[in-house]
C-alpha cells in the first residue's frame, strides 16, 4: 500500500512541476521585446497607453517602445 502512495506522490509532484514550468514560460522576461501583448500583436501609436499599462503590469515595470511602425512591450531588467 505504501508503494501506491509513493507513486501517487511522485505523479502529483511531476504534474506540479509541469504546471509551474508552463506558467513561467508565459511570463514576460526582462530585456525582451514582446511582440504580442494582451492579445494584440504590436500596437499603433493610438494604442501606446494600453500597451504601456499592460507592459507595466506584466513586467513589473517596462514600457512600449517603437520598433518600425509598431510599439512593442519591452520589459526592463
Amino acid at each position: 500500500m505504501a508503494r501506491v502512495g509513493n507513486c501517487a506522490a511522485v505523479i502529483a509532484l511531476l504534474v506540479l512541476v509541469a504546471l509551474a514550468a508552463s506558467a513561467a514560460s508565459d511570463q514576460p522576461r526582462c530585456c525582451v521585446d514582446y511582440h504580442s501583448w494582451g492579445g494584440n500583436t504590436g500596437c499603433g501609436a493610438d494604442q501606446k497607453d494600453a500597451c504601456n499599462t499592460w507592459c507595466q503590469s506584466q513586467c513589473r515595470g517596462g514600457e512600449c517602445k517603437p520598433r518600425g511602425d509598431r510599439h512593442f512591450c519591452h520589459c526592463f531588467c
